[in-house]
């Protein structure tokens, strides 16, 4: 889900909260001032089922999210579902595409998209600008 802009109500730095629970649960701001947050997966039984849910997961969500923000408001302008896979190492693929000069991808984040695509943006800038990245062989696309 994700709330209508608020930029005076949101947390101190901004950061991206994952709560390792299970359920999980993951917050982050965008740079307007949206709270997105998510979380509380379910297995994949069809998409019927999965959209049916919608509602009930973002009651959820807000409540989780004003419990810890009270000063936030949750009300959802936006609220989405999505199916996902993930590799067999529970990592995504970041990097250079294996044969394609200056092509770069990210995929593969299973449900930790949240936490990856911050990872992979900071890891294809630097590619892109031509610094090597620390955790590049972790995350290199394997042939």
């Amino acid at each position: 889900m994700a709330t209508a802009p608020q930029t005076e109500r949101l947390w101190p730095t901004r950061c991206l909260i994952w709560e390792a629970a299970d359920p999980y649960l993951y917050l982050r701001t965008t740079h307007d001032g949206r709270v997105v947050a998510g979380g509380g997966d379910e297995d994949f039984a069809g998409e019927e089922r999965r959209d049916a849910l919608i509602g009930v997961k973002v009651k959820a969500i807000s409540r989780k999210v004003a419990a810890l923000f009270p000063g936030v408001d949750v009300r959802p302008e936006f609220a989405w579902a999505g199916s996902f896979g993930a590799s067999d190492t529970g990592l995504p693929s970041i990097g250079g595409v294996p044969g394609a000069k200056r092509c770069f991808a990210v995929m593969g984040y299973g449900g930790n998209g949240i936490t990856f695509s911050t990872v992979a943006a900071q890891m294809i800038q630097r590619a892109v600008i031509g610094l090597t990245d620390p955790d590049a062989d972790l995350f290199a696309f394997r042939r």
